[in-house]
């Protein structure tokens, strides 16, 4: 099988390591405590680091323990469109913008089931192509967003969530911003670094 590019080399998990997390775990350097993660020896029990805020640096420098393998695919696969509510989640809980790709939704789901926290998942019509693929041929956009948006009677589901895109469709935010009356924030191109992009308190480990 042929593996898909999920983007994990794009996780810069160098900037979310601060000098207490080393210490937490007995290390004098980032350099240190990176090694022993990557290779598997550092473990929950052997620090003070909070397990959620533990397994989500590991997830990020170790990705295939949470992201699965997907198959490349010749061809788009859509999948189903629509507002999917995740841990019962409330008029302000974060919605998470993606594409409708079958392998999109795959690998969300994947990292969705690692956290208790409450989020909305928001499947635009992108073709059944993966976000970076409908960047490229111009069908992920905010005019689809809102559509979507509209469809789904977001305004009155969740009025004060916050849209989060997915890194590659930074481009889109302004527009999106001024068409929704919205914030709308950029998230991280993989989706193995969501647990650290939205930091202890918003990701509660399963």
């Amino acid at each position: 099988m042929l593996r898909a590019d999920l983007y994990e080399k794009k996780i810069n998990v160098e900037s979310y390591i601060s000098s207490n997390d080393c210490r937490a775990c007995g290390f004098h350097s980032r350099e240190e405590f990176l090694e022993k993660l990557r290779s598997g020896r550092l473990k929950p029990s052997h620090c003070k680091m909070a397990r959620k805020r533990f397994f989500s640096l590991l997830w990020a420098v170790k990705p295939e323990e949470i992201l699965p393998e997907v198959e490349v695919l010749q061809l788009p696969a859509p999948g189903p469109t629509g507002l999917f509510p995740i841990n019962h989640p409330g008029k302000d809980s974060p919605i998470l913008v993606t594409g409708n790709s079958k392998i999109t939704g795959e690998v969300l789901t994947a990292v969705l089931s690692t956290t208790l926290s409450p989020f909305w998942y928001l499947a635009v019509n992108t073709d059944g192509h993966t976000v970076d693929m409908a960047i490229v041929y111009k069908v992920m956009t905010a005019e689809r967003v809102m559509q979507e948006i509209s469809r789904e009677n977001i305004d009155q589901i969740a009025p004060e969530s916050t849209l989060f895109l997915p890194g590659f469709a930074a481009a889109i935010r302004d527009n999106l911003t001024e068409q929704s009356k919205r914030h709308v924030k950029v998230g991280p191109v993989c989706a193995a670094e969501l647990p650290l992009f939205f930091g202890d308190e918003n990701w509660k480990v399963a």
